[in-house]
């Protein structure tokens, strides 16, 4: 990885706040990723178990460690406290071409509200203007329309569709990939 990348482990825009993830967010992260809502048009099972959780958390920061990705945990500000309402990542990261996935996940109860779009904003501002990527992709399941919107939303472009692209639970979905370039930040 070149210097002039910076990592951040904290960015916030006054009310989105996405912060590094850690072990203080093992049991945010396992009560939201047992919910199928939630893990639906993911490449991942409902958490079965806390344990579980504390093993991806423990994934999630040797990636970290190695420069792999990236994974946040995005609260909300209420006034004086701050509370977890989702979670982001860089990932998939091709320091030789300057290119990376985006991954996002809100609670339910806060779906539709705007701030899926401000976390995108935010890791934007880390993607293209600290870790001085190129272009920023994600894939998204054609069924899933509030990921779809949020992307659009987002600023992201449809670029192409790839078929039967993801496994789920042995039924091959078709996924759209959408992207946003650094020229268009």
């Amino acid at each position: 990885m070149s210097l002039d990348r910076e990592i951040i482990e904290e960015i916030n825009d006054g009310r989105v706040y996405l912060e590094k993830i850690s072990e203080n967010d093992t049991p945010f992260l396992y009560n939201s990723l047992k919910n199928e809502e939630i893990v639906k048009y993911m490449s991942l099972n409902p958490l079965p178990s806390l344990n579980h959780a504390k093993k991806l958390i423990k994934r999630h920061k040797m990636y970290w460690e190695k420069y792999e990705q990236f994974n946040y945990i995005i609260k909300l500000k209420d006034r004086t406290t701050f509370r977890p309402i989702g979670s982001t990542s860089v990932w998939n990261i091709d320091w030789g071409n300057n290119r990376a996935e985006i991954g996002i996940w809100i609670i339910p109860s806060l779906w539709g509200e705007g701030f899926g779009t401000r976390a995108i904003k935010l890791v934007k501002i880390i993607s293209f203007m600290h870790l001085k990527l190129n272009r920023l992709e994600a894939h998204i399941v054609t069924i899933n329309k509030r990921s779809l919107q949020l992307f659009l939303k987002g600023g992201f472009k449809k670029e192409g569709l790839l078929k039967e692209y993801l496994n789920l639970d042995g039924v091959y979905f078709d996924v759209f990939l959408f992207a946003f370039l650094n020229s268009e930040f």
